[in-house]
């Protein structure tokens, strides 16, 4: 007979886990070209402008010495930034480069208006955060269609005027020719773009401040980076009109010339006075209302201080004054935040293009009579 054992199982001390080796932290990708110079561009407008400038002016001159029109840096004996059309060319050249930083330029602007407001605003975080994302909507796809509209119906007829007063001939006029096209076709189709810009970026401020903006009647101080922006807005809506006077105006064509400044001085009034409209919308309805509750309660003062052809409680008497008198206030507060201020710093900003569209007409002409 076989003696039983006992089977004593001894569990054994489960293995220790060894520690899983560090990994390194994910790199973030590496920014692109493209994403730099956007970055670039965002950070360092004014010095993109002067950038591009300076690439396209070394273009101009390089195509007019491969041509055979300039050696180096003269047309014949003339400097080359002081022969009459290379002049007009180099100022076309600025606006070119201007009009591709403006966006930037106005979105810097308005986003600080906006974020300046956040305490006048009624809006949570998540709808100031919408609201904010559509005002910084660079809007690529209107901004493509009109440059592209404005670009494709002017050019052609614009080049053809522009063509004639090309020297030379054979391959130097033909490059010329292709120069001058590409720069015609820059020109207006970033008018386009800018135009859109504007009216899409200040479609949006204005929906803001008209929705959700708090107006306190007595204390409109809140209120100030609204036309500070607008000051800044025309400021920066003057300098492209500046540019484009010396390739417009001709002493031929004054009154034609007049009539095209008029034109955009107008424009550039109603980009102005767009980014005011949704604030001057708030403002309007805050008074509105204010000034039928004080109405309101006005006339149920008077019931109660007048029956029966007598005063019958005159305690209501001065309260009904003070309501008249405030109802008065409230009524002279003036509806356009920052009132003459706007309005002078636009009538100062337009001696500038003035000055660029009229400046020589306006010499030559006080020289003749001197002259005489």
């Amino acid at each position: 007979m076989s003696e039983a054992k006992d089977l004593v199982v001894v569990e054994q001390p489960p293995a220790e886990e060894q520690p899983a080796p560090p990994r390194p932290a994910p790199r973030a990708p590496e920014p692109s070209v493209v994403e730099r110079v956007l970055l670039f561009v965002e950070l360092a407008p004014w010095t993109t402008a002067l950038i591009i400038f300076g690439v396209l002016t070394l273009l101009h001159v390089t195509i007019l010495n491969i041509a055979g029109v300039a050696e180096g840096l003269y047309v014949g004996n003339d400097f080359l930034l002081f022969s009459p059309p290379n002049s007009v060319t180099i100022m076309l050249l600025a606006f070119v480069a201007y009009n591709i930083v403006l966006p930037t330029l106005l979105s810097h602007g308005c986003i600080r208006a906006y974020d300046t407001l956040r305490p006048s605003l009624m809006l949570d975080d998540r709808g100031y955060g919408e609201t904010r994302a559509g005002i910084v909507d660079p809007f690529v796809g209107w901004r493509f269609w009109c440059a592209l509209a404005f670009a494709v119906i002017l050019t052609p007829s614009f080049g053809e005027i522009w063509r004639q007063q090309l020297p030379g001939d054979g391959s130097g006029y033909a490059l010329q020719a292709i120069w001058l096209y590409l720069r015609i076709a820059a020109i207006f189709g970033l008018i386009g773009s800018s135009l859109a810009y504007v009216i899409r970026l200040h479609r949006a401020f204005r929906a803001v401040t008209a929705e959700h903006l708090r107006v306190d009647l007595f204390d409109l101080a809140p209120l100030r980076p609204i036309p500070r922006y607008a000051k800044l807005a025309a400021f920066y809506l003057i300098i492209p009109m500046a540019l484009l006077g010396p390739a417009i105006v001709e002493p031929d064509a004054m009154v034609q010339g007049i009539v095209v400044f008029a034109v955009g001085l107008l424009l550039v009034a109603l980009g102005v006075v767009a980014a005011l409209l949704g604030a001057r919308h708030s403002i309007r309805s805050a008074k509105k209302t204010a000034v039928g509750e004080i109405s309101a309660y006005a006339r149920e003062l008077w019931r109660r201080a007048y029956v029966g052809q007598r005063i019958v409680e005159a305690v209501a008497v001065p309260a009904l004054g003070a309501m008249i008198t405030t109802r008065a206030e409230i009524r002279r507060v003036s509806e356009w935040p920052g009132g003459l201020g706007v309005a002078g710093r636009f009538v100062v900003v337009a001696l500038i293009p003035v000055i660029t569209w009229f400046g020589a007409p306006i010499v030559a002409s006080v020289t003749a009579l001197l002259a005489r």
